[in-house]
């Protein structure tokens, strides 16, 4: 016999406590601001967050009639603009717009001379060590 989980009454309630905690951190506006060029992100809290359209490479070089039709998708996670195809991830654009580029973006990329001398250390060696079989 077949035994579904999560389709209960419990399961389905669990789900949709777990979606309303999601929309909760997610913009509830958008606005585009021609005379300024700039979009305006309305957040639940009532915080609004102005970017400038030329830092969004997205859209820096669309025109302004484009850029007039963007909007929240039904899920507010991201803006669209269908004749462009164009979506943008909106908590990202938060992100970079607010925090700047990710420093742990970056951090795996980082070179130092120790990190070069273990690396050919460890290639002498015969480089990573190969994953053993689960018997």
């Amino acid at each position: 016999m077949v035994r579904v989980i999560g389709f209960d009454d419990a399961g389905i309630a669990r789900a949709k406590k777990r979606g309303a905690e999601k929309l909760r951190r997610r913009p509830v506006a958008l606005a585009y601001s021609p005379g300024a060029d700039t979009l305006s992100i309305t957040m639940p809290s009532g915080a609004i967050v102005i970017i400038p359209r030329m830092w969004i490479w997205e859209i820096a070089e669309l025109p302004k009639t484009a850029v007039k039709k963007l909007y929240l998708n039904k899920w507010r996670d991201a803006l669209h603009i269908d004749d462009h195809d164009v979506q943008i991830s909106a908590l990202g654009l938060l992100r970079h717009a607010v925090m700047g580029e990710d420093p742990y973006a970056r951090a795996g990329s980082t070179t130092s001379p120790a990190k070069i001398r273990a690396a050919r250390l460890n290639g002498a060696k015969g480089g990573r060590p190969k994953k053993r079989a689960r018997r």
